[in-house]
Parts: C-alpha cells; structure tokens; sequence
C-alpha cells in the first residue's frame, strides 16, 4: 500500500512538471528536472555579511548565481577595509558542486574555488590578492554551507523525493524517485 501511495505521488508530480515544461527526462532513475539558474537563490535577507579580522573588515555582498558548464557559479562583491591598504571594493568569480540536504529541504555549494578576483583599485590587486584568497577561500566554503542555493518550500512533499543533484551541460538536474 504504501509503494502504491509513493507511485500516485510521483505520477502526480510528472503530470504537474510535465506540463509546467521544465521536465529533463523520466528513466528508471526516476524523473529528472531541470531548475532554472533564475530560480537559484540566497537569502537576501542576511547580506551583507561583515567579517572581522584582527587588521582588516571584509563585507560580503549578495552574489548572483548562475549555473556553468559543470558547476554552480557565482559573482560575489567584496567590500574591504584594512589597516594597510586604502578601502577597495573586489569581485570574485566562483565555482562550486551543488548537493542536497534533505534536513533543510535545500541545495548548497560545496568545494568552492576562486577562479577569478579583480579590485576596483588594481595597484591592490598585486600585492594583496594572494592572500586575500587564503583568507576567503574558507570563509565563502562555510558561508555557500550554511547559506542554501536553493530551497524547496517546507510544506512540500518533493524534498522526500530527492534521489540525486549534478550540474549537466550547464543545466542543474534534480533526480526525484522512490
């Protein structure tokens, strides 16, 4: 009774997405959607975020995602403030795996990388953005894993559903099965 009650669920929930057109494919696995990078989100609500150093103040502004060839991107400002340099704005371009924590009924960013960093200053960027990473690179890894990407409402019965998350072919494809 209870396989019957999860096959109704999910072929109720392929009727909706089906003609909501953002089905990727229905297989064995399951029936795979695909999320637009415009559904991607953060919560607004808690940007910016300060962090204090013992010489310097970085105030991290809300990122814009978007979804690359094989990962989650996103375009982070930087405001900074330290003893030793004079106040300058950055821009990081970063790159992360999305997973799914069914707890949280939510995607978030793993293993994130720094793939680009600029400075409205570039006299800074010189001198300073080798270490401006080391110090970031664990700072936007705790903040992408405790801050969800995307979240599925909680009165929602999908999160339960959940079997798999990757980024193909620049598309993110959420794998729903029993």
């Amino acid at each position: 009774m209870f396989a019957f009650k999860k096959t109704q669920l999910l072929l109720i929930i392929s009727l909706l997405v089906l003609f909501s057109g953002c089905i990727n494919n229905i297989s064995k696995e399951g029936l795979t959607l695909n999320i637009n990078p415009n559904e991607l989100n953060m919560q607004a609500n808690i940007f910016p975020i300060k962090k204090d150093f013992t010489l310097a103040n970085i105030i991290v502004n809300k990122p814009s995602l978007g979804i690359s060839e094989n990962q989650i991107t996103a375009i982070v400002g930087l405001d900074l403030k330290a003893f030793f340099i004079p106040d300058s704005t950055a821009t990081l371009a970063i790159a992360g795996e999305p997973y799914f924590v069914k707890e949280k009924n939510a995607l978030f960013l793993r293993n994130i990388s720094i793939n680009d960093i600029s400075f409205e200053n570039n006299q800074i960027s010189q001198s300073f953005s080798s270490e401006l990473i080391s110090i970031l690179d664990p700072l936007l890894n705790e903040l992408f894993k405790n801050i969800p990407i995307y979240k599925i409402k909680e009165d929602s019965y999908k999160s339960t559903l959940v079997k798999d998350v990757k980024v193909i072919n620049s598309e993110l494809l959420v794998t729903f099965g029993l």
